[in-house]
């Protein structure tokens, strides 16, 4: 039986075009922070690596607006 699984506090960058995201899996210091693709323009980011995509982001000449939800529990 398959199991179904919800990821809590999972991060993903999601761009406004596919391109951004082709460039940052071709980028040597980016694409290793990236885990997995899930469309065009969302991807999952390894979950120790959000504040050093952040930094790559900038660097590369992007402004990323980071969401951190509370936990509203």
């Amino acid at each position: 039986m398959k199991q179904t699984i919800l990821h809590e506090n999972l991060p993903i960058i999601q761009v406004a075009e596919s391109h951004i995201l082709d460039l940052l899996y071709a980028d040597k210091f980016a694409a290793p922070m990236l885990l997995t693709r899930l469309s065009d323009q969302i991807a999952v980011v390894s979950p120790d690596k959000l504040d050093d995509l952040s930094a790559r982001l900038l660097k590369l000449g992007f402004t990323p607006k980071v969401v951190r939800q509370d936990d509203g529990r």
